[in-house]
């Protein structure tokens, strides 16, 4: 018996497997499927996930309160216009909303970008901004159409406060102070605002003292030139090396260039629209033109145009070159200042000087030969042209004298020629005695 107990292992230990006795890969499997999982199952995707992270990121919400802060202000407009609203206090207050508006968007932004927290928000702030500055609904138009002296003065405050809220902006983010950017940044806010009021001076102005047409064309051609003019420091500060193409390490916006991109595309945008519709359109009813669109708003374009190169250098570098782009614009305003050459007024004698001294500028700056080819192109054309004119002048008093003072004329002549004869003789003579002593 204790022999048999001793051979025989006992009943437990007979449904144990030995480990000794398996297979390596019997072993592993068993180790498997006995162990508890140790890996989670995979996550099943969540459409909400998505939304919610897209929702975070984008924050749409900064554009949903804009929407509705713009179609306020346009409703009001659109009240103050249709007479509905006679209240200036009531006017004024929406004014007083909307920059209150705009200085908690800002406030807003400066926090999320000085603490780090959104930053890609921040910004998207400061740009939503602009929509404001830009007056894309007309409400200082409607204001200044209901009193103008209250008009002028919410301009004058509008001006001041926008001057303060881009100094902030600059001081607070640590922003390189830029004098070409600021210039051209607040001037083009700057005609956009006052660019109406100034189309509106001269309609009302002629209409108290006048029931007919006038000719407004110098007055709107010169807010064009003044418009286009605003450009050209920055394009002069940028013509031989172009900061606008450089990084800008800022500790609060990364690279600050595209904030200041932004600063200066919007207005660049906005201005010539509005001058059209909120400056031209209306008023221009009340008006004769004598000179043509084009012509008014020639120089704008020819400065808008290098502005444009001035702030995408680099693309228009890669995609047609500096040359080329100087040509096509250049020689599209010498094709438009020649064809208004019939009529020699004060826009007209401006665009030339804004032609000569553009291909004289690509010419001498960057060898543009054909743009030197069109500036020796316009000079032989006004000199034809002087000549012309000087010699029909000579032609027509040649033909009113008579015989006799054509006999006068043709021996004072011959007394002239005799004497030049005989200094050149004097003049030969005494250079040859010159060689001979030599």
């Amino acid at each position: 018996m204790n022999s048999d107990s001793q051979s025989t292992p006992p009943s437990q230990n007979q449904n144990t497997d030995s480990t000794h006795d398996q297979p390596a890969e019997a072993i592993l499997v068993d180790t498997q499927e006995s162990a508890p999982l140790s890996r989670r199952s995979p996550s099943v995707h969540e459409p909400e996930n998505d939304f919610f992270n897209w929702f975070s990121n984008n924050n749409p919400l900064y554009l949903l309160s804009v929407a509705l802060m713009l179609a306020g202000l346009y409703l009001v407009g659109s009240e103050l216009e249709s007479g509905k609203i006679n209240s200036i206090s009531t006017v004024t207050g929406f004014f007083a909303v909307q920059n209150l508006y705009e200085l908690v968007m800002i406030g807003m932004a400066l926090y999320l970008l000085k603490n780090h927290i959104q930053s890609d928000h921040g910004k998207l702030l400061l740009i939503l901004v602009l929509v404001f500055l830009g007056d894309l609904t007309g409400y200082q138009v409607h204001i200044a159409g209901k009193d103008q002296f209250v008009g002028n003065i919410t301009t004058m405050i509008y001006m001041a406060l926008a001057a303060a809220k881009l100094f902030v902006v600059v001081k607070v983010l640590n922003l390189k102070v830029y004098g070409s950017r600021i210039v051209y940044i607040f001037s083009a806010f700057s005609l956009i605002w006052v660019g109406p009021k100034i189309a509106d001076f001269m309609v009302n102005s002629v209409g108290k003292v006048s029931i007919g047409f006038f000719d407004g064309s110098y007055s709107y051609y010169s807010l064009w030139l003044l418009a286009g003019l605003i450009h050209l420091p920055l394009i002069i500060e940028n013509w031989r090396t172009n900061s606008l193409d450089d990084h800008e390490q800022n500790e609060f916006l990364g690279n600050a260039t595209p904030f200041w991109r932004w600063l200066m595309v919007f207005p660049f945008i906005v201005m010539p629209i509005y001058l059209y519709f909120f400056a031209m359109r209306d008023q221009s009813r009340f008006m004769e033109n004598s000179v043509s669109l084009p012509a008014l708003i020639a120089s704008w374009a020819v400065c808008a145009a290098f502005f444009a190169q001035t702030i995408w250098r680099k693309k228009c570098e890669e995609w047609i070159g500096l040359n080329v782009f100087d040509s096509a614009v250049l020689l599209l305003f010498l094709g438009a200042t020649m064809s208004f050459a019939s009529s020699f007024s004060m826009p007209v004698i401006i665009n030339h000087i804004l032609l000569i001294v553009g291909l004289t500028a690509t010419w001498l700056t960057r060898e543009n030969r054909v743009n030197g080819a069109g500036l020796g192109f316009v000079v032989l054309w006004y000199t034809g042209a002087q000549v012309k004119v000087v010699g029909g002048a000579a032609v027509k008093y040649g033909t009113s004298l008579s015989r006799t003072a054509w006999a006068a004329i043709l021996m004072l002549g011959s007394f002239i020629l005799l004497g030049l004869g005989f200094l050149v003789s004097i003049v030969r003579k005494g250079k040859i005695n010159t060689d001979e002593n030599a």
